[in-house]
């Protein structure tokens, strides 16, 4: 009896129009990321292509981190950043990627998962991918990339109550957005509107 092929079937089956099945979800799929990552302009054009070039595995990646971060709202756009990072690092990583996907089963607790996924020797690239959501860092070989800082989870369990560490004094990037207007009595004010370049040069005198 004949199997109905599958979403994900990625066979070379041909549809009459010179274009395998294959090709097509893969076309579909690129669109779709694609789509979606238009959101996040902070993106570079290499962690986008990256993306767009494998869109299941970026669709499977996606749904690994939504379970063993046991979040729901990941952002796309920090996923893809942190997706090119492992696969421009590990020439396994896509097959490793589709291997622990398959391990994973609806409603799964993130222990579980990690459990089911130690007994496959995938425990070690499970780790990995939890500590690049939570600390922001993804560690390749001897490097150290880093994908973002205010926005890694580790800061979301104080984040009603407390800025991420930083140096600037009202939370990371304060800097770059225009200074606070600085108090002052409105006399001083007035004056200030008031004076000319003259009577400026003069005072200064």
């Amino acid at each position: 009896m004949d199997k109905n092929p599958s979403l994900f079937d990625f066979g070379t089956q041909q549809n009459g129009t010179g274009f395998s099945r294959r090709d097509m979800l893969k076309g579909v799929g690129s669109a779709m990321v694609a789509a979606t990552l238009l959101g996040f302009p902070f993106l570079t054009e290499a962690e986008k292509s990256t993306a767009t070039s494998d869109p299941l595995i970026f669709s499977q990646f996606f749904m690994i981190s939504q379970a063993i971060t046991e979040h729901k709202d990941l952002s796309p756009g920090m996923s893809a950043r942190i997706f090119n990072a492992f696969y421009q690092g590990d020439t396994q990583f896509p097959a490793q990627i589709a291997a622990l996907y398959l391990l994973l089963q609806p409603n799964q607790r993130a222990k579980e998962f990690q459990q089911v996924a130690k007994e496959h020797n995938l425990g070690e690239l499970l780790t990995r991918i939890i500590t690049g959501w939570y600390t922001g860092t993804v560690k390749n070989g001897t490097d150290s990339i880093l994908i973002a800082y205010k926005d890694a989870l580790m800061y979301r369990p104080v984040s009603d109550g407390l800025i991420v560490p930083t140096y600037c004094g009202n939370g990371p990037l304060w800097f770059t957005a225009a200074p606070p207007a600085a108090a002052m009595p409105e006399s001083i004010k007035q004056a200030r509107l008031q004076a000319t370049p003259d009577t400026v040069n003069t005072s200064k005198a």
